[in-house]
């Protein structure tokens, strides 16, 4: 069960004019409750909510674990014939860390009853930029938190998207997500993405002194698919054999 904590917008925008968003501002579904567990709502009294200048609210979060998911939401108001209709607000979907993110309500509707709702907490461990072949940094492609996006090396620019953070439980955590083999395979040539974090064997990593970062699972390295140091190249799975585009510097 998801644990919520709530902020009334119409008592913080009393007065406020309607607020609006293009259809393309839509949130993401929210991730199944086994995908993405509650957290403690005290994480809240790290969070604010705004009138955004351009329409719609700004939901600020500071404080936080840089890993740690959120999203912000709710229901708007509209009146018929003098009658209340209720329906859904807008929002930017599940981000993560000290972030602002946007929500409102379609056409003239009011904010009513939004919220913010937060993943499952996250694991104590080090956090940082984890580099590799070419001296490229791992990155979770265009920073997104949508499950299965492609984890590739890019120049090394020190935003959200090269954020690592190595947990205790084994994990290794981008944008709010989990370093993942897709599909759950253990074939060499496996891509590596991201995806909601769910427990998973195909989730757990090993970092290693000889640089390597094992998938127990499989057996398998994290490896720079066909040692290609150019932009873009994705991760994947392949046999352990420490070449260059199997060794990494992780976080410690």
């Amino acid at each position: 069960m998801r644990r919520t904590a709530s902020l009334f917008a119409t008592a913080l925008l009393a007065g406020a004019a309607a607020l609006t968003a293009p259809a393309a501002n839509a949130a993401e579904p929210a991730p199944s409750a086994g995908a993405r567990s509650a957290q403690a709502a005290s994480a809240a009294d790290n969070c604010s909510v705004a009138a955004n200048p351009g329409g719609g609210l700004a939901a600020t979060c500071s404080g936080l674990d840089p890993m740690q998911t959120w999203a912000y939401g709710g229901s708007c108001v509209s009146y018929a014939s003098g009658r209340q209709v209720f329906s859904p607000g807008w929002g930017s979907g599940w981000v993560a860390g000290n972030t602002t993110a946007a929500a409102g309500c379609y056409g003239t509707a009011t904010p009513w009853m939004f919220q913010f709702t937060f993943g499952p907490a996250v694991p104590a461990g080090p956090v940082g930029q984890v580099t590799g072949f070419g001296n490229k940094c791992l990155d979770v492609r265009g920073g997104s938190t949508r499950n299965g996006t492609p984890t590739q090396i890019w120049d090394c620019l020190g935003n959200v998207n090269q954020t690592w953070k190595v947990g205790a439980d084994g994990t290794i955590r981008g944008v709010g997500m989990c370093l993942d083999v897709q599909g759950g395979g253990t074939g060499n040539g496996t891509p590596v993405e991201t995806n909601a974090c769910n427990g998973a064997t195909a989730q757990q990593w090993r970092v290693r002194a000889d640089g390597s970062i094992l998938n127990p699972r499989s057996g398998r390295c994290l490896d720079v698919r066909g040692v290609v140091d150019t932009n873009g190249t994705v991760v994947q799975l392949w046999d352990c054999y420490g070449s260059a585009n199997q060794t990494w510097h992780a976080p410690a």
